[in-house]
């Protein structure tokens, strides 16, 4: 294993079906007698061109986790990878309306699984799992609410954040203001989507939902102005540089903005999003970032601390994880 898959990592931004492998996927449709659906190219890959294509794609992957047995195997999957991978902190996003249309026992009955799951993770490898859950924006304000409210009842089960994924081009970010501000006042970590497909407006609108972080962010780049805002809103970015390459925001990872927002001393983490469909993983993610722009261990040192100190857990733990991170010592 090379030293980026020996150190230790924090992720902060990873999509529970989008963590399912193909070979996992095709593994459940045989253990299940059931037929496997058509998203696969010939090499065996997720088989998408552009986004809309990959949220159907995703639904269809998702839609194969409806069972309990198969949702419990689904957070194994992706909890063994984040062990193998050394990631010592995650959390990761849960869409329960891909679950069910509304509020129903099954949404309870997948928490109370990757609750159980992550308390067992915890106690066998050290790694802490925690869940924000998210509203799909393109479902609308109703569904964010009802979704605010499943999370605002269920912090007991690991629940730490509330955010909104999907695609940005649907409903104004306003639109969804009672949901997060119902979710703020339960005392949940707040992030959202925004600055990935759309531009930097996309981030100005975000912020005035009062996000400590925001997923993606990356076309924040774009405007000075924007960039002063975050700045002074103490404002994360979770960003994901994979995923931006792989659904074309930008050509190559040598044009992506990623250093040259960490030239401006923005807050930013490193994720994966989804990873089984971006062809990636944490430990690639940092390798390609040393090899384009010459990043060292005490630069990843210093990004993992920053994505502890604006993880949603308590503050208990964040000294305990940061400690942690400061004894870490490798070598690129």
């Amino acid at each position: 294993m090379s030293s980026f898959g020996l150190c230790k990592k924090v992720e902060l931004h990873i999509h529970l079906e989008g963590a399912a492998s193909p070979e996992f996927v095709r593994e459940i449709c045989q253990s299940n007698s059931k037929p496997i659906p058509e998203v696969f190219d010939k090499s065996g890959n997720y088989n998408w061109q552009n986004f809309d294509q990959f949220l159907h794609t995703y639904e269809i992957v998702t839609n194969l986790f409806l069972e309990e047995k198969n949702f419990d195997a689904l957070i194994r999957h992706v909890l063994d990878k984040q062990v193998r991978e050394n990631v010592i902190y995650t959390e990761i996003f849960l869409g329960p309306h891909l679950w069910d249309d509304k509020p129903t026992e099954r949404w309870e009955g997948f928490l109370n699984i990757a609750k159980k799951v992550a308390d067992e993770y915890k106690k066998k490898y050290g790694i802490f799992a925690y869940f924000i859950i998210v509203c799909i924006r393109h479902l609308g304000p109703e569904k964010a609410l009802e979704a605010a409210k499943f999370a605002s009842n269920t912090k007991a089960k690991n629940v730490v954040g509330f955010g909104m994924a999907g695609d940005e081009k649907k409903f104004k970010v306003s639109d969804f203001s009672e949901s997060f501000n119902y979710a703020r006042k339960s005392g949940l970590g707040i992030t959202v989507h925004a600055g990935e497909v759309c531009g930097a407006k996309s981030v100005d609108e975000a912020v005035k939902l009062g996000v400590t972080r925001i997923g993606h962010g990356v076309r924040s780049a774009e405007s000075e102005e924007t960039i002063v805002k975050i700045l002074e809103k103490n404002i994360l970015l979770e960003i994901c540089p994979g995923s931006n390459i792989a659904l074309g925001l930008y050509p190559s990872l040598e044009e992506h903005p990623i250093n040259f927002l960490l030239s401006k001393n923005l807050p930013i983490s490193i994720s994966t999003d989804d990873p089984s469909f971006f062809f990636t993983t944490l430990s690639k993610e940092y390798e390609d970032l040393h090899n384009v722009f010459g990043w060292k261990e005490e630069t990843f040192n210093k990004i993992n601390r920053q994505s502890i100190s604006f993880a949603f857990c308590e503050a208990s733990l964040k000294e305990k994880l940061i400690q942690q991170l400061q004894r870490e010592k490798w070598k690129i």
